[in-house]
Parts: C-alpha cells; structure tokens; sequence
C-alpha cells in the first residue's frame, strides 16, 4: 500500500509538471538581444535570445521553434542567419563593419495552445489545435495559433539621426524616434504595424528592464489595454528595456476548427544607458 501511494504520489507531482510546462510553455515570449547596443566600426558582438518569463535571460529556444533571423544594415539589405540545430539561446556573432544604425530581427514559426476540461471535470492544456482534443475534452477554455516577431537595434558609431523605424515584420513596434540615442527619463514613442499598415484596433502591451525584479512576469510597466496605433513607454530608468504588444483576433472561418483566437505578438528590444559611475580604471 505504501508502495502504491509513493508511485502516486510520483505521477501526481509528474502530471502536475506537465501540465505546468505546457501552461507556461505557451505563453513565452521571444526577445532578440545583442551583446552590445553600441559598437565600433568592424566589431563582432554576438546576437540572442531572451525566451520565457524572466529578463533577460531564460529558456533555450528550439531551432524549430524560430522561423528566421535577419539582420538589416543602415541601407536596409538583410542577411539571414542560418541556425544552428540545438537548443540554446542561439547566439550568432554580426560583424558592423559599416557606420550606422542596425536592425535585428526574428520571427517563430506558429503554434498551437489548448486548454480544456476533460470529461471526467479535470483542467488539461496542450499544445496542440482544438481538432486533436475535442473527442477528449467537455469544454475548451481557451485555444490559440500564436505567431511572434521580435526586434532590436544596434548602432555602429556615431549616430546620424537615420534608422530603419520599418523592416517589414507582420507585426511591428516601430520608433519615432532614433532608438540608439535615448537617455532615462526620455518616453520611447511606438507606432504599431500590422501587414504594412498602420495598425489603429485593440491590444495589449507591457514592458519591463533588466534587474527591476528576479521574478516572473513581474514588469516595471505591468499589463494594459490599448486602442490606436500608438504606444508611449515611460524609460525612467537605465538599462536593456523590453517591451511586448500583442493582439487576438478571432479565428476565420476555415480556421475554427483548429484555434479560436489568433495571437500576434512584436517586442522590442532598446538600451537606456546610464552615465559612468566609477571612474575609469588606470591599470
């Protein structure tokens, strides 16, 4: 009897795991990093990833899960980084060999998220479409196709007051202003684009920066409702900010069957940075 309560006890806790991994595995956001905003002319700094809850760092990203990485130079070519079949962060080193403003950018490949009651009263999730439980489930709770894009910027030398606001993604932050010169206590003004247009319907957006809290999706800018194309964030303080938006949108018809809302999610990424504090070293 004892035996049989331990082997319950161990599935109990590995199911309450499982269904804790797909619930927060749903809802990561990606991050595109670089190791240095500001860089000199021919210098290498490695691009990354925050994927997950915490900044600026947590999960390994999946090669599977990322659709495609590019870097834009200061006249708009863009490079495709080919990517590495692991599980990591997925750095890759850029070379800025020419003076100007960079952007870094990547999208995921979509997925799947699921969560319903079963038909003995339990909670499930999964990350699988409607269709793939239905014959299981007693009421879907909530079922979504998530799509991301995320991007940052980097300049190499001195800034000339040009930059990419726009690179194309189908959902973008896009600045007003030059995203590589801003102070603490500028108000990073965004406007928001979907599909090449300017985007004037509902969403959500929040923001956070790097060591304002330890914890999980415990933000500086907690979470707020927005309708317009414009978004106004507050950068009173110093560091690598993080800034996400996203909208639902109902399923299409032919869609209704496999989600019922279609999240799009854009981040951005931006450095605030701070006055020396100590000063330089002469050894």
């Amino acid at each position: 009897m004892q035996r049989y309560n331990f082997v319950f006890s161990v599935c109990f806790v590995f199911a309450l795991i499982s269904f804790a991994g797909a619930e927060m595995a749903s809802a990561h956001s990606l991050y595109i990093q670089s190791g240095r905003h500001r860089v000199s002319e021919g210098k290498k700094t490695p691009l990354f990833f925050a994927y997950g809850h915490h900044f600026p760092v947590d999960d390994g990203v999946r090669s599977n899960k990322l659709a495609s990485i590019k870097v834009f130079d200061p006249q708009g070519a863009a490079t495709t980084i080919t990517l590495r079949d692991e599980t990591c962060l997925h750095s890759y080193m850029v070379e800025y060999l020419t003076a100007g403003t960079y952007v870094l950018t990547a999208e995921t490949n979509p997925g799947h998220y699921t969560k319903w009651v079963d038909k003995k009263g339990r909670d499930r999730s999964s990350i699988k479409p409607m269709s793939a439980v239905k014959d299981q489930a007693l009421k879907i709770i909530k079922s979504l196709y998530s799509k991301q894009y995320a991007k940052t910027y980097v300049r190499c030398g001195e800034p000339d007051g040009k930059y990419l606001a726009y690179v194309g993604l189908p959902l973008e932050l896009t600045p007003v202003q030059d995203p590589t010169t801003l102070k603490p206590g500028d108000t990073l003004v965004l406007k928001v684009f979907k599909d090449g247009k300017r985007y004037f319907g509902a969403g959500h957006w929040d923001a956070t920066y790097g060591g304002y809290s330890t914890e999980s999706e415990d933000l500086y800018h907690p979470g707020q409702d927005v309708t317009g194309d414009t978004i106004k964030v507050s950068l009173d303080q110093p560091g690598k900010w993080f800034i996400r938006y996203y909208i639902k949108t109902d399923a299409t018809p032919d869609k209704k069957g496999e989600y019922l809302k279609l999240k799009q999610t854009a981040t951005l990424v931006v450095l605030v940075p701070n006055e020396r504090r100590q000063p330089v070293s002469g050894h």
